[in-house]
């Protein structure tokens, strides 16, 4: 796993920037405590199908991992925040107009890394995605102060986080030997999707969240606002975890039993 990261990182940081000074930054947050959930994922379930990962696959997988940094400097300037993984947001110690120069910059280059793997159906995939994405924080953004239905907000969270866990594990599926695409598309949707409930779910019980200061409603909002009971808004919004969760191993399980595969096991019941 350790040469894996490091050649992943190296990856990461190969990208061209005209300023030394914004390369610099840049590196530094990319290289920052990310949890690397997705590369995890991707290469666990590649073992899991008896493969290594290739250089096409791990080239993609730093195209998503790029292109989520992306997302993050954009977000932080959106919601105001201060701080992104234990250090000052990009755009507190840059400066918003840099910031979201930066942002642009790593998702072309995420976007270069993707046109590199030569293969058109990962890159109308990836390009798809980066819409989804985008469209989810436009609909966040102007559904600001208002309670959504609870279908628009799950589409929003399959759209926002989840798309992104699909493509990328659908796009290393694709370039394997045998793995089937479209069910670990799914996989990867289903538990990328459980992953942002359960952030928003501790958002919601935090009572200095950056959600509550901007007006962004979740599924324990949704729920609160027609019974009136924090705690079976929980227990509820529990529940829809649980169901993405079981969706995830339902998929999972079609998998040969592996070491590989109770690690991935384990990550569903870590959500």
């Amino acid at each position: 796993m350790n040469e894996f990261l490091k050649r992943l990182e190296r990856l990461l940081i190969d990208y061209r920037c005209d300023s030394i000074e914004l390369k610099l930054g840049l590196d530094e947050l990319i290289l920052g405590s990310a949890k690397r959930i997705r590369p995890k994922l991707a290469r666990l379930i590649l073992l899991a199908n008896g493969e290594v990962l290739s250089q096409q696959q791990e080239l993609l997988i730093a195209s998503g991992e790029l292109l989520h940094t992306a997302s993050l400097i954009h977000d932080d300037i959106i919601d105001g925040s201060e701080f992104r993984r234990g250090r000052a947001a990009f755009h507190k110690t840059n400066g918003t107009k840099i910031a979201v120069i930066a942002g642009d910059l790593l998702a072309a280059s995420a976007m270069n890394k993707i046109l590199a793997i030569g293969n058109d159906d990962i890159v109308k995939m990836f390009q798809a995605t980066f819409e989804k994405m985008c469209n989810a924080e436009v609909t966040q953004y102007f559904e600001r102060g208002q309670i959504p239905s609870l279908e628009n907000y799950i589409e929003k969270s399959k759209n926002k986080t989840g798309s992104l866990f699909s493509a990328i594990l659908s796009g290393v599926a694709i370039l394997s030997k045998g793995l089937n695409s479209r069910e670990i598309s799914e996989f990867g949707l289903a538990f990328g999707t459980a992953f942002q409930l359960r952030n928003d779910l501790n958002s919601y019980l935090q009572e200095d969240s950056n959600d509550k200061e901007n007006g962004v409603y979740t599924a324990a909002d949704i729920f609160f606002e027609s019974i009136k009971n924090k705690d079976l808004a929980i227990e509820k919004t529990e529940f829809l975890i649980d169901n993405e969760k079981n969706i995830a191993r339902s998929y999972i399980g079609k998998l040969p039993p592996s070491e590989h595969k109770d690690e991935i096991v384990l990550m569903i019941e870590d959500l």
